[in-house]
């Protein structure tokens, strides 16, 4: 494992998809659960907001590694 969160998830589900589990539905709904089990650590009063900023950041990364926005991707990596 490396020192970034993502890199270690893009890595996991990569190897995935290398062994042939290439049902990308069921693997995204796992990355949603994980992602709602995140939201629950959170303490109460500040999970909407946080599943909020987690919808939003999910919207603005997609647009931009699609190239939907110009200038390209910001995100990590």
């Amino acid at each position: 494992m490396s020192d970034c969160l993502h890199c270690d998830i893009n890595q996991l589900v990569q190897e995935r998809f290398d062994r042939g589990d290439t049902d990308l539905v069921e693997m995204a709904s796992m990355i949603v659960e994980s992602l709602a089990d995140l939201i629950l650590l959170a303490p109460e009063s500040d999970q909407s907001n946080l599943m909020a900023h987690a919808l939003s950041a999910f919207g603005q990364i997609v647009l931009e590694k699609s190239g939907a926005l110009e200038g390209g991707s910001n995100a990590t990596h």
